[in-house]
């Protein structure tokens, strides 16, 4: 079989090879659907949160109004509101996307870590099924030899 595109295999470590896989990719897989999930939490508890605010604001600015001595204060203090909410807001969105890229970037460095550990894998038994096909080439060599 030297010529042809089939290689032996060692059953036992490929085997290995595949279980380590099943168990580590789906893992790594549902860490960063958790993440992900996580993340989209913690926006809509902002979005939440900024409306509310937005809302209190509003309320506040409406009880103001009743004295037109007032009008004016109550209008800043609530632009002032909205603006904080929406700044907060913002600031709550930036630190979820910052966590989640940092998640899924140390996601990437695993899947990293494992391609290359499969990649190494695939090498390894590669390299152990040319010594095998050599040995027998030889092996089936001194035979003829001996005849």
């Amino acid at each position: 079989m030297p010529l042809s595109s089939y290689r032996m295999v060692n059953a036992d470590e490929f085997g290995q090879l595949l279980e380590h896989l099943r168990i580590n990719v789906p893992s790594s897989i549902r860490e960063s659907e958790r993440m992900l999930a996580e993340r989209d939490k913690i926006l809509s508890e902002a979005r939440s949160e900024a409306l509310r605010m937005v809302e209190d604001a509003q309320r506040h600015a409406r009880e103001l109004i009743s004295d037109n001595a007032l009008v004016e204060a109550a209008e800043q203090e609530a632009r002032r509101i909205v603006e904080t909410s929406r700044q907060l807001a913002y600031q709550r969105t930036q630190e979820a996307d910052d966590y989640a890229m940092n998640v899924l970037k140390q996601l990437g460095q695993r899947l990293d870590v494992i391609s290359q550990q499969v990649g190494n894998g695939i090498k390894m038994l590669e390299e152990n099924s040319l010594t095998r096909a050599q040995r027998d080439e030889d092996d089936t060599a001194r035979m003829g030899s001996r005849e």
